[in-house]
């Protein structure tokens, strides 16, 4: 159930998840391999959706989703992120706060991953189906993260600035204070079809992208959202997804409550039935009175 305390938010902004089983994963009796989160503090709001990698290949790759969340999450609250993020004066600070974050959420990923693999060996069970290449690799204890792979989509918003980190597929979509929306993040030409970067590379660092904004930028928002593929998959094209975002943003602003968004998450299984069939992680950051 969706807490409904619209205009109660410290950071100017408010910020909600949902992730849900996709229609084929309910069907064939498999794991959800999606996860996200949000959080809402003093100085900024945050969300994050993470899609593990789909095939027999990837596992653990619920794990590996669950854990890239939680990596996200622990970095930005951090206090050493927490400090160097309230106390930015100039735009110029931002790239380099922001490539240490992302290096942290791999290092911490990975530190997960080992610990997990430490704790929970491999076993015959689990490599039945995965493909010889595979195979091949694990039992030489090569590229044993990949059993864990993971999209990576994160936001941070705060009074003053804000930016967002990505790495794999789905869609960061802005609603600017121009009522324009836009994907301010650099798309990877690289992620096609069933085909992603991943947390998971050895160059994860390179493959990671981002975007930021200061609130004086005429793209700050008032509202972004955060979708795994299952979500984009689902609509025939960006300005279909769009419009899908912007019915939402009109119908917050039209019951000024909370009630908007509890009917998005009872209505994202329907969603991945008539759509993707994927699983779906959703994020949403949103000024309540910038609607």
């Amino acid at each position: 159930m969706v807490k409904d305390d619209f205009f109660e938010t410290e950071s100017g902004f408010k910020a909600l998840n949902f992730s849900c089983t996709g229609a084929s994963h309910i069907k064939n009796n498999t794991v959800c391999q999606d996860a996200s989160a949000s959080l809402n503090t003093k100085w900024y709001s945050a969300a994050v959706v993470c899609d593990g990698h789909g095939g027999e290949d990837y596992f653990r790759s619920d794990r590996g989703s669950k854990m890239a969340v939680d990596a996200f999450c622990s970095c930005v609250t951090d206090k050493a992120f927490v400090k160097r993020f309230d106390k930015i004066e100039s735009e110029s600070e931002l790239p380099d706060l922001i490539s240490q974050l992302i290096k942290s959420i791999i290092f911490r990923w990975n530190t997960a991953v080992e610990s997990d693999l430490n704790a929970d060996p491999i076993t015959e069970d689990e490599m039945q189906g995965i493909s010889d290449k595979s195979r091949n690799r694990y039992d030489l204890g090569e590229n044993l993260q990949a059993i864990y792979g993971t999209t990576l989509i994160g936001f941070v918003c705060g009074k003053r600035r804000c930016f967002g980190v990505q790495i794999g597929d789905g869609k960061c979509v802005v609603a600017n204070q121009c009522e324009q929306m836009l994907q301010p993040i650099p798309w990877d030409d690289t992620c096609f079809l069933n085909v992603t970067t991943s947390l998971s590379d050895e160059n994860a660092y390179e493959e990671f992208r981002y975007w930021y904004a200061q609130n004086l930028d005429r793209d700050f928002p008032i509202a972004v959202f955060l979708g795994t593929d299952g979500i984009d998959d689902s609509f025939a094209g960006d300005e279909k997804l769009h419009d899908f975002y912007k019915l939402i943003l009109n119908n917050l602003a039209k019951s000024k409550t909370m009630q908007p968004l509890e009917e998005l998450r009872e209505y994202l299984p329907t969603l991945s039935l008539q759509g993707s069939n994927d699983d779906i992680s959703f994020g949403i950051i949103f000024d309540p009175n910038g609607l």
